[in-house]
This record gives structure tokens, sequence and C-alpha cells, in this order.
């Protein structure tokens, strides 16, 4: 058939081998024969051989609203949301692919569907240079989320996000001049792929047997190939399992309930070294609009407020008895709005967290309730790449930053305490000094003579970092393209010490020092969180390219800091 009255936007889902039966792929209150289970349609001769479909039709909703104000206007107590729900099973090659419209992807099982299959194929063969969407997620403490949308076909690098180091949850693009595809519009990716054609199964059957063979050959788009670096966990595999246990050891501390099996000591994941926990909500939760959050546990229930996992743990450890790896998918939590009503859908607590675990062979992340391994080859490359960065610890001799008292443990005190005996190393923490645009900009927090402009930070997880990164690379750009900042910072250096006039006068400044502090015994860079290491990369390339040279040093800390209130 042709004509666009014959069109259909088709969403496919690649579902794992090892299906018994098309029915076991959906979930348990969708399977025939259920209160609200599927109903399987009768064969049709114009289908391809081995399809089949399945439908559940006009169910029944009030919507929220019409509830809320039927006692205003009564007429709305009759107004009802009508939903279906149709699947369509598609055999492909040696695979099936569940075709759904509707609410049809509701009813899956999403253990059975293989995570990241539209992506992996867009890697492939989406036209870099025609794209519309990039919707992503940075895997770290910020748990940033982003969604860009360009309605002109574009250039991928005009949307100025760098998909290296961010999980990639959707993209919209034209697909590029490779395998003979038909024109089938924008197609959208995530774990299915969309694309509009004509009602035809079977040729849908043969543009989804093209889209499976690239998917799993070929090489990734140079500016797409992060998508591959990072492998779906199957839900139900040992390795989950274990990662779960150790979340939950993590998370829930002396309330975490003895796992099943063998103890967590004994397994291979208790090695790994925990790099991210924290609370992140889910991007269908739109901050503005919560007021505080419900957290339950079967019919008990509490609320917290505050967007921290300090404040989610003193609302968990506020049930009774003990945790374990159940908890992840039994406590549910709700966000509310300040009327109390839902401005969130009900999820269960692992989709509230992001998680990062791993040492320098192995990487695991968490994020949006689903499981990760970062790719061996990209770590060894990321690794490889940061190896090149000059470590200027012994070069440097900064002090061991030492317990000073609660008050004066703070990163003033060290800077101020690393200067003291020194006349090689100056303090500009806290030096007061202004861009053209009235911007304060720290310029360093040490300087030393022979040309480090040094950055400090104590270690207390992937934002902070994040923000060294930054400031080393602003304060070197700004002295080299502002000339009243950078007369102002030499004079500020003059007062303090002439003999360093010199050093605080090249252009650009000759180091760029990122100086970290750790309480353990953390390596730099190869212990930092996954994404600590991307941005750390990162600006380091944009370090050189204003002609500075990048370097890395380590403090010791010789305590545990504990939080600042």
């Amino acid at each position: 058939m042709a004509g666009n009255a014959s069109t259909l936007r088709f969403n496919c889902f690649l579902l794992r081998e090892g299906l018994d039966s098309y029915e076991e792929a959906f979930r348990p209150q969708y399977r025939p024969g259920k209160s609200n289970g599927m109903r399987k349609l009768a064969d049709a001769p114009l289908a391809p051989k081995g399809c089949a479909a399945y439908l559940r039709d006009m169910s029944e909703k009030q919507p929220a609203w019409a509830k809320l104000l039927a006692p205003v206007f009564q007429e709305l107590e009759a107004v009802l949301n009508y939903s279906n729900r149709l699947v369509i099973f598609l055999p492909v090659a040696d695979r099936v692919f569940a075709v759904c419209f509707g609410y049809g992807s509701s009813t899956l099982e999403w253990s059975w569907v293989e995570a990241n299959f539209g992506l992996k194929f867009a890697a492939r063969r989406f036209d870099s240079q025609a794209m519309n969407a990039v919707g992503s997620r940075r895997i770290d403490a910020s748990s940033r989320s982003q969604w860009v949308q360009i309605p002109a076909n574009t250039r991928i690098s005009d949307f100025e996000i760098e998909l290296d180091g961010e999980f990639t949850k959707k993209l919209v693009g034209k697909l590029d001049a490779g395998l003979d595809f038909p024109d089938l519009g924008a197609v959208v990716a995530t774990d299915s792929v969309s694309f509009k054609v004509d009602t035809d199964l079977n040729k849908v059957r043969e543009i989804l047997g093209k889209m499976l063979e690239t998917a799993e050959s070929g090489t990734a788009h140079k500016d797409l190939a992060f998508i591959d670096s990072l492998e779906p966990l199957r839900v139900k595999s040992e390795i989950v399992k274990d990662l779960e246990k150790l979340l939950v050891d993590e998370l829930f501390g002396e309330r975490a309930r003895k796992p099943r099996g063998q103890p967590l000591a004994q397994l291979a994941v208790s090695a790994l070294n925990v790099h991210v926990l924290s609370f992140a909500p889910p991007d269908d939760v739109s901050v503005e609009n919560v007021h505080d959050f419900l957290i339950y546990r079967g019919d008990l229930e509490e609320t917290f407020e505050v967007m921290s996992l300090d404040a989610l743990r003193t609302a968990l450890f506020s049930f009774p008895g003990k945790f374990g790896v159940s908890c992840l998918s039994d406590i549910k939590i709700l966000a509310r709005d300040a009327n109390g009503d839902s401005a969130s859908p009900a999820k269960p607590l692992k989709y509230w967290l992001v998680f990062e675990a791993g040492d320098q062979h192995r990487r695991y992340l968490l994020t949006l309730g689903k499981w990760y391994a970062l790719a061996e080859k990209y770590t060894e490359k990321l690794d490889q790449d940061l190896s090149l960065l000059e470590d200027v610890t012994d070069a440097l001799q900064l002090i061991s930053w030492d317990d000073w008292g609660a008050q004066n443990n703070w990163e003033k005190h060290y800077n101020r305490n690393a200067v003291k005996g020194r006349t090689d190393l100056i303090c500009l923490d806290r030096e007061k000094l202004y861009s053209e645009d009235g911007d304060e900009i720290e310029a360093c927090d040490l300087l030393h003579v022979d040309g480090y402009f040094v950055h400090v930070k104590p270690y207390s997880g992937s934002q902070t970092l994040s923000h060294l990164f930054s400031q080393g690379f602003v304060s070197a750009q700004t002295i080299i393209v502002d000339a009243k900042y950078r007369s102002d910072f030499i004079e500020a250096v003059r007062s303090i010490n002439p003999d360093l006039v010199e050093a605080a006068s090249q252009v650009p400044p000759k180091f760029v020092t990122y100086a970290v502090a750790f309480d353990g015994s953390q390596r730099i860079p190869e212990d930092l969180p996954t994404f600590s290491k991307v941005n750390l990369r990162s600006f380091s390339k944009r370090v050189k390219m204003l002609g500075s040279v990048p370097t890395l040093a380590r403090i010791q800390m010789t305590f545990k800091r504990e939080k600042k209130k």
C-alpha cells in the first residue's frame, strides 16, 4: 500500500533470546487469562508467518483533574480516559520483535526487552550531520539530564552536548546513506526503534531485519561511539544480583540484612570501590513541582523534603527492621506537589539512585533503575589518555592535610597552612579578582614560582571534581583574554611576594594543576569516578588548547573530615 493514509509509526522492541512463548514476554497481570490480560487476536492470512497479535481495548479510567473538579462541574463525573494496548510479535530472522501501539509497551516484562537496541542501531546508522534531538543523563552525583531539540536537521556538534561520558537515553534523526532503507522519516531510538512506514508488516519485518543486522555488526560513528561503551546487564544475571547486594550494604550499612547465599565479603564485587552513590529523581519528575517525597514500605509511609541521600536515609531508617535486596524493588517513592498530589509515578527505590562501583579493570553503573558495565576497551582508552597527564606531586611538595580542629579543616585553612615557611609558594585563595564583566573568578588557590597555578579541592564526590576541573580552565582562559583581570592578578601577586610576579605574568599560564586531597589510599587519576575521569580528560584538552599544560597533584588527608553543616 502507498500514500500517506496507509503509513503508521511502528515502535519496535527487540526481545531477548530464550522465550518459551510470546505470552511470557508480558508482565504477569497482562498475560491472557488474568483480569487485565491481553486477548490473542485470530491469525491473519495477510500477516507474516509466525506473527501473533494481542489486544486489550477500552480500559477506562477517570482523569485526576475530572475527579477533583467534579464537585464544581458535575458533568465531569462522566468523563473517562480510554486506553488501548496492542502488541504484535513479529519474528525477524532468528529473533522476535514486539511491535507496540497505544499503551502496548507498558504490558511488556522489561527483563525480556533487549536494552539499548535502538541506540546501538542509531550509533551505526544515524547521520551525525542530520540530527533532530538528543536526550542524555550524566551518571554522577549531579545526575544532570538534558533534552535538546533542533527542528531542522543539524550536526550533532551543534547540540553542544558531549555524549562521551553521558548516558544517552534518546536520539532522533535521519539515517545515513548506507543500507537500502526506505524513507522512514525521523527515526526515534531508545531501547526501541520507532519509524514511519506503510502498514505492510512484511515490509516492516524486512526493515527490522536490516536494523538487526546493522546493530549486531559494524562500528559506531565516532560522534556516537560512547553508546557502545555502556553494556546493559541482564536483570536476572548473577552480576546484577551481586551488585545489588553491594548497593544494599552501601546504602543501609548496619541496617542491611545478611544476603542469601554467599556472604558479601566472599563475593568478587566486595573488592570494588564505591565511587558514586546519590539520590537522583527519575527524568519524568519535574523538580520545580516537587514539595516533598512519600516513601512507603508495605503499609508504612514516611516523608522527606530535601532532595539528598542523607534525607532519603533518614526516612528509610524510620522503618523498622533490616533491609535486603528486595527493598530496592519493594520500597516505592512518590514525588508530591504542594497540594499533596502526585508529581510523579511511584517507582521502586533503585530508580531514584545513581551508583557506580569498580576498580582499575571493571566499572559498573546504575541509573534510572538499569545496570550497565562500562566496556573494558573504553576504560583502558580513558586511563591511557589520562596517564599522559604529568603528576607534579613530588615537584610541588605540598604538605599533608592534617586535622587542625573542626573549625579549621576547610579548604581555605589548608591553603593558608600550605604556604607557611615557603618562599616559592603563595596563597591566593579568597583573593577577590573580577573580570571585565564583573564576575568574581579565583585565579588559583596556590601559585608556585615555577608557574604552577594550583587549584585545590578535597575529594568529596564527582560534583566537587567537576567544579575543580572547570575552575582551572576558566581561570586560565580569563587570564589570557581579559587584560584588566590579568593586570589585577599580577598586582595581587606582587603585593604578596614580588618574586612570583614572573610566574604570574606568563601568558598563557605555564601549568594548570589540579590538586586533589584524599583521606585514604586512592590514586589520581586511576581511582576517580568514571565520569570525573571523562571531565578531567575533556577539561585537560581545553587547557592544552589554551597553550597551558594540565597537571595533577595528590594531597594526603590524614583524617576523615566531618561534613560541613
